[in-house]
């Protein structure tokens, strides 16, 4: 074969290879650049979903999004562009593909977030228990078919549902006695075989009163499924005040069921003066449980579902709530040592005690920095003080102000973000929407104001009396109707400092 021939092969083949190179290469930057248009689109529409950025920083970034996208797009789309300017475009892209998709889990993560707290069911379980003499040789309810179970006088709804449930069970008629005392003595002295009361009062029973239950045991637990009344009413939270019932619940762990509550502090909320009045409440204060018709202590409203508390706040001051938030000992541990421990100016000098865990802290008059578990005790203890309970809901309050006001500022939300989250996901329940908490945060991000942050607690006075969930009389504390008034007149004053600074 001539010379010149093998040149022209070899020239030919060469410009195959260049050929076949080019459009593989072409492929590639295309590919690219489709999955870099997809993942930009997926990530703003989530951005968009979210809801929380405010609208110059949410069109702006899209602004800046598609300026580098129309270089980026074109360069690596082309066929004809440089290979240095497609490499180069292409490096971006990859880059921000990578961003877009850890941006677009992360506010997947926050929508998450944002659907298991405020994922609320109106519906409660009260417990109801056939309790039978200790030596009973009954072991399943069917042996009590035909038997007459006894029963006490009340007006309450749900423990009069509970018996039509039993009665579906097993067909059994009812003994009335006057009382819960009454009845359980009845069941002692042989004139009942088995007796018929709530879950809660008859685990108190065992505590409270030994005479009376002693002997006893629960053949079985009835179960009636009721559906809360709808306490709370919703506002437009960027425009008018609102009343957050701040329930801290006496438990770790996720937030499951009903429990006592340790903490009741009502939060108002004035998104146009950004001022906030914490208001606490004795957990022992004597108020009116809604539903149940009856007296108790303020700790134990919870027992019969959120919404009772509710009730019986409302009633016991006379204003709206509008939302709630339930929290756990788990909540303030981990929110606090995700925003980096917070600082609160404590007006006495303490060591704690009685706290298992928490014994051992020390916190001196003034400044102290705490992490999660200094900010846990710091809020509990009440055996160092002569007010006991009552200083102890001032102490809540500084550690409720201290952070709102670490949590509040920029440099927090954006680097503890995911920690924060993380932190409370499991450990907090609110019946405020998505949408509502969308629009706090966002004006938060807008205007980044600094909150005035006021406290203010309700003081009665010793007593003993009478308590439903019990059954027994207990140590209370006494309404102070001046108390009352006083904190009512706060609570208004900050909902109206808009108007009235007008």
């Amino acid at each position: 074969m001539r010379s010149d021939r093998k040149k022209e092969i070899a020239a030919q083949m060469e410009a195959e290879r260049r050929t076949e190179k080019r459009t593989k290469g072409n492929k590639f930057f295309r590919t690219v650049s489709i999955i870099y248009t997809l993942a930009a689109i997926a990530f703003v529409y989530m951005i968009w979903k979210l809801n929380m950025l405010p609208e110059k920083y949410f069109y702006g970034g899209v602004g800046v999004l598609a300026l580098v996208s129309l270089f980026i797009v074109p360069v690596m789309f082309s066929k004809k562009g440089r290979r240095g300017r497609r490499i180069f475009a292409s490096f971006i892209a990859v880059v921000m593909i990578g961003t877009f998709g850890v941006g677009t889990w992360y506010v997947a993560d926050t929508l998450d977030f944002l659907g298991n707290i405020t994922k609320i069911t109106n519906k409660v379980v009260e417990k109801y228990d056939v309790v039978v003499a200790e030596g009973s040789t009954y072991k399943e309810l069917k042996e009590i078919k035909g038997e007459v179970v006894g029963t006490y006088m009340s007006d309450d709804f749900v423990y009069s549902e509970a018996k039509a449930v039993l009665q579906e069970k097993v067909p059994v008629e009812y003994g009335y006695e006057e009382n819960m005392d009454n009845m359980m003595f009845a069941l002692k002295d042989g004139k009942y075989k088995a007796v018929f009361l709530s879950h809660i009062q008859y685990k108190n029973l065992l505590k409270e009163k030994k005479e009376l239950s002693a002997g006893t045991k629960v053949l079985k637990t009835v179960e009636v499924e009721i559906e809360e009344k709808e306490h709370t009413s919703k506002v437009d939270v960027k425009k008018e005040a609102f009343n957050i019932l701040i329930s801290g619940i006496d438990a770790r762990g996720a937030i499951t069921g009903n429990t006592r509550t340790d903490v009741n502090m009502l939060a108002t909320v004035n998104p146009v003066t950004h001022k906030v009045m914490l208001t606490s409440i004795p957990r022992d204060y004597y108020i009116n449980l809604p539903s149940k018709k009856a007296k108790d202590k303020l700790t134990h409203s919870s027992l019969f579902g959120i919404q009772e508390t509710v009730g019986a706040v409302e009633d016991l001051l006379g204003i709206d709530i509008n939302y709630y938030v339930r929290v756990n000992y788990s909540t303030v541990t981990k929110l606090v040592d995700a925003i980096g421990g917070i600082d609160v100016n404590s007006p006495n000098d303490f060591s704690t005690s009685g706290m298992g865990l928490l014994n051992g802290h020390h916190f001196v008059k003034g400044i102290n920095h705490l992490d999660g578990k200094g900010a846990l005790a710091f809020s509990r203890e009440r055996h160092s003080f002569v007010d006991g309970d009552l200083q102890r809901n001032e102490n809540q309050q500084l550690v409720m102000k201290g952070i709102i006001e670490k949590a509040t500022s920029s440099t927090t939300i954006l680097t503890s973000y995911t920690d924060l989250l993380k932190a409370i996901k499991y450990n907090l329940k609110t019946n405020m929407s998505k949408d509502e908490m969308s629009i706090i945060i966002k004006e938060q991000l807008r205007n980044m104001p600094k909150w005035d942050i006021e406290k203010q607690a309700i003081r009665g006075t010793p007593g003993f009396d009478f308590c439903f969930a019990l059954n027994t009389n207990a140590s209370i504390v006494n309404q102070n109707l001046e108390a009352n008034a006083k904190v009512v007149d706060g609570i208004v004053k900050t909902m109206t400092s808009d108007k009235i600074n007008k």
